[in-house]
C-alpha cells in the first residue's frame, strides 16, 4: 500500500463504499504512476463515477481487496493477508468527506448486505458491494470489514450535560446525523414525566396527569434514590398516569419501566397502546429498584408506540426512568440533561447506582457536556473544578473501562444585563472588527474551556471546543443578532436553528470517531 497506485486503489474502494454511487479516480492505468497523476486522480474522484473494468483489473493488481471484490465466486486470498493492506493516512481525509455527503440511492441490481438496513452511507456501502450474496461471510472488498461488522453492530452514545442537553434539541439533531449515517440502534433512556419546562424528548412526547410530584437529584441529599436521569415522578392518588408517546411514528419492541419500593409502597401497571400489559408491587425496602418489562412479542403486537405507567392505589408509586428499545443496528444516542447542573452533580450519584445504570445502557461512548453554568460562576476555583473533574472521568472510566471518553467544552455566552430584545442592537459588538464584546463574556467560561481542553489531553479523551462552531469574538452576540437568531436573548441559550448549526458540527467530530470505534484502525484514525 506505499505505492501511488496503491493509494489510489484504497482512496477509490474508500468513497466507492461511503456514498454507493461508486467512484472513478479517471486515470490512464498505462501511464507510469507519479504524485502528479495521483493528486489529479484525487482531485478528480469527487465525480463519483463507477470504475471502468479495465480500471479494476489494474486496481486489484495494486490491493488485494480488488481481487476479491472482481472474482467474488473464487477462493481468493486470505483474510489475513487483505487485512495486512491498510489504509495509508490520506484515505482517512477521503472518507470523512464521503461520510458526510448525502447518500445516493443504491443500485438496484446490487443485493444489499446484513439485515435489509437502508439508510444512510454505511448501507450504501453494504449495497454498493457487487454481488454481495456471493462473498464469502468471512471476506468482503474491505477485508474484514465484512457484513458481520456493518449490520449486526449496535453502538450506544450516552450524552451526560446541562440544560444544553437536556432539552434535547442539540443532542435530537446530533443523534439525527449519526443515524443517517449508521442506522439507528433503536435504544432510549427518558426521563419519568414532566419535571422541568426544560427536560425533553426529540424522541418521545412526555404528559403526565394531575397527582403527579417531582424530585430532583440536584435538590436532595437522598442521594440513593437516584440514577442517571437525576429525576423522579412520585404518584400518591389512584389514576394517576404518566405518558410517552412516540414521534414519527416509530414503534418499538420492549419497555422497560424502572421503580423504587418502599415500606407500604403501593401498585403500578405499565399499558401499551392503551392495554394493561402488567403490574408490579412496590412494597418492599426502601429505595430498592424494581422493574417491569413488557416485549411487544409478549402480547402479539408488531411494536407499541404509545407508553403508559398507571398508579392502581393510593400508596405511594415512584418511577425512575423507562428504557425503550426496538430491533436496528446502527447508534442509539441517549441524551440526560440537567438544567442549571454542573459536572459535580455527577459526583453526587451513588455509586452502585450509577454502576447499575451504565451496565443497562451499556455506552461505547460517554460525552461530557458540561461548563456553562461552571463559566458564569465568577467565584469557580479552577484547579479544585479541574480535580473534581478528573475524579468524575476516573470514576466513569472504572465502571466503564471500554468506554471512549469526549469532553465538550462550553459555548460562547454572555451576561445580558439589562439588554432587553427591541430596546437597542445589543446583540451585535461594537463594531465588526471590534474585539470588545458589547455585553461581557463571563471570565471564567474561557478558563473553564481551557481545564477541560488539558484534562481531556492528560486523560487521553477526545475533546471538541463547542465555542469553535460560532464566531469569535462576541459568538453568543453574533448569534444573536443573526438573521434567523442563532442565540436565544439571554446569551446562554440557543434557538432550535443555533442548536442545530452547532450539532453538525459536533456530528462532523463524532462521525469519524465513531466509525473507528466500529471497525478498529482499518477505515479511520481515531486522531
Amino acid at each position: 500500500m506505499r505505492s501511488s497506485v496503491a493509494l489510489l486503489a484504497w482512496a477509490s474502494a474508500l468513497l466507492v463504499g461511503a456514498v454507493g454511487a461508486t467512484l472513478t479516480a479517471k486515470i490512464d492505468v498505462g501511464a507510469p504512476a507519479n504524485a502528479d497523476a495521483v493528486e489529479q486522480s484525487l482531485q478528480v474522484a469527487s465525480r463519483l463515477e463507477l470504475p471502468a473494468a479495465a480500471q479494476l483489473v489494474a486496481l486489484a493488481s495494486a490491493d488485494l481487496r480488488f481481487d476479491a471484490w472482481r472474482n467474488p465466486g473464487r477462493s481468493g486470498p486470505s483474510k489475513t493477508a487483505v487485512r495486512a493492506a491498510a489504509p495509508p493516512n490520506p484515505g482517512d481525509r477521503l472518507l470523512r468527506a464521503a461520510m458526510m455527503a448525502k447518500p445516493t440511492a443504491p443500485n438496484p441490481d446490487l443485493v444489499p448486505l446484513g439485515r435489509g438496513r437502508n439508510v444512510g452511507a454505511l448501507s450504501a456501502l453494504e449495497a454498493a458491494l457487487p454481488a454481495a450474496g456471493r462473498l464469502s461471510p468471512e471476506l468482503t472488498a474491505y477485508g474484514d470489514l465484512g457484513p458481520d461488522v456493518f449490520a449486526p453492530r449496535r453502538l450506544t452514545v450516552l450524552q451526560l450535560g446541562d440544560s444544553h442537553t437536556a432539552a434535547d434539541f442539540f443532542t435530537g439533531r446530533v443523534r439525527e446525523r449519526l443515524q443517517q449515517v449508521f442506522g439507528d440502534g433503536g435504544i432510549d433512556y427518558l426521563v419519568p414525566g414532566k419535571p422541568h419546562p426544560g427536560v425533553r424528548s426529540a424522541l418521545f412526547d412526555s404528559d403526565a396527569t394531575d397527582g403527579w410530584s417531582y424530585e430532583a437529584l440536584q435538590k436532595s441529599d437522598e442521594t440513593r434514590r437516584f440514577y442517571l436521569t437525576g429525576f423522579n415522578a412520585i404518584a400518591r392518588h389512584a389514576g394517576a398516569t404518566l405518558s410517552l408517546k412516540a414521534k414519527g411514528g416509530l414503534a418499538y419492541d420492549g419497555v422497560q419501566v424502572a421503580f423504587l419500593k418502599q415500606p407500604g409502597g403501593g401498585r403500578a401497571e405499565v399499558l401499551v397502546d392503551g392495554e394493561p400489559s402488567g403490574d408490579i408491587s412496590l412494597d418492599g425496602a426502601a429505595d430498592q429498584r424494581a422493574t417491569l418489562d413488557v416485549n411487544a412479542a409478549d402480547h402479539g403486537e408488531r411494536g407499541f408506540h404509545d407508553i403508559a405507567v398507571r398508579a392502581l392505589t393510593d400508596a405511594p408509586v415512584t418511577v425512575t426512568g423507562v428504557e425503550v428499545n426496538r430491533q436496528g443496528d446502527g447508534v442509539s444516542y441517549v441524551s440526560l440533561g440537567f438544567p442549571g447542573a454542573t459536572v459535580q452533580l455527577l459526583q453526587k450519584l451513588a455509586e452502585d447506582n450509577l454502576a447499575d445504570d451504565l451496565k443497562r445502557v451499556a455506552p461505547d461512548v460517554i460525552v461530557l457536556a458540561f461548563g456553562t453554568n461552571e463559566g458564569f460562576n465568577d467565584a469557580l476555583d479552577i484547579a479544585a473544578y479541574t480535580a473534581q473533574y478528573e475524579q468524575i472521568v476516573r470514576r466513569l472510566k472504572s465502571l466503564r473501562p471500554q468506554a471512549r471518553i469526549v469532553i465538550v467544552g462550553p459555548p460562547d455566552g454572555a451576561r445580558a444585563g439589562n439588554c432587553r430584545p427591541g430596546t437597542h442592537d445589543c446583540a451585535a459588538p461594537a463594531s465588526a472588527d471590534s474585539v470588545a464584546c458589547r455585553l461581557p463574556t463571563p471570565p471564567k467560561l474561557a478558563q473553564v474551556r481551557e481545564a477541560q481542553r488539558r484534562l481531556a489531553m492528560r486523560l487521553e479523551a477526545d475533546f471538541w471546543d463547542w465555542s469553535s462552531a460560532m464566531p469569535s469574538p462576541c459568538g453568543a452576540q453574533v448569534w444573536a443578532a443573526a438573521d434567523p437568531p442563532l442565540m436565544a436573548h439571554d446569551y446562554v441559550h440557543m434557538t432550535t436553528e443555533g442548536y442545530r448549526q452547532s450539532a453538525d458540527r459536533f456530528a462532523d467530530f463524532l462521525i469519524p470517531l465513531i466509525e473507528g470505534r466500529q471497525t478498529s484502525a482499518h477505515v479511520v484514525s481515531n486522531n
